[in-house]
Order: C-alpha cells, then sequence, then structure tokens
C-alpha cells in the first residue's frame, strides 16, 4: 500500500498522487463518491458494477447514524447476514 501527502488548492481542488492513483488503476475523469466522515474525507471510486450496492450501503449507514442519533440501535452478530440485520433495523 502506497501513502502519499497532498494538500487542498484554493480552488478546493485536491491532487492525487501519481503514484497512488498508478497503484489502483486511475484514470482521467474516473468518478468518485466523497464521504465526510467526522471531519475526515473518505473516497470510494465509483464502478458501474457495484454502484447499486455502494448506494445501498451508504442508505444503510445513514439510517443507522440516524437511528443511533435517536439512542435506538440494535445489537448483530458478525454471523448475521445482511438481509437478517436488514430486519432488525426495520423493526
Amino acid at each position: 500500500m502506497e501513502v502519499a501527502i497532498t494538500k487542498i488548492s484554493q480552488n478546493g481542488q485536491i491532487v492525487i498522487p501519481s503514484g497512488i492513483r498508478r497503484e489502483a488503476g486511475i484514470e482521467p475523469s474516473t468518478q468518485f463518491l466523497v464521504f465526510n466522515e467526522d471531519g475526515n474525507i473518505l473516497l470510494k471510486r465509483i464502478r458501474k458494477e457495484t454502484l447499486s450496492n455502494d448506494i445501498k450501503l451508504i442508505e444503510k449507514i445513514q439510517m443507522a447514524e440516524e437511528q443511533i442519533k435517536k439512542g435506538k440501535f440494535v445489537k448483530v452478530k458478525s454471523s448475521m447476514k445482511d438481509e437478517e440485520i436488514d430486519d432488525l433495523l426495520m423493526q
């Protein structure tokens, strides 16, 4: 895994260093989902094959965050399937 430092420009642009782009196979015009997680910016490459799963995951995360803010949560086991977890969350 390659690690590098970059900075944001006055226009709000961030350059992903060439070694990271090369290692990840990122070409010009590659699209990303951008997340703000407590002030940490996360990028996830958008791929056609996984876009619908990515959107579902984002929706689940947002729903879970809302429930946590309300003081509601459920305990799950790591061995549970996604459908079982979804059922618990919908209760």
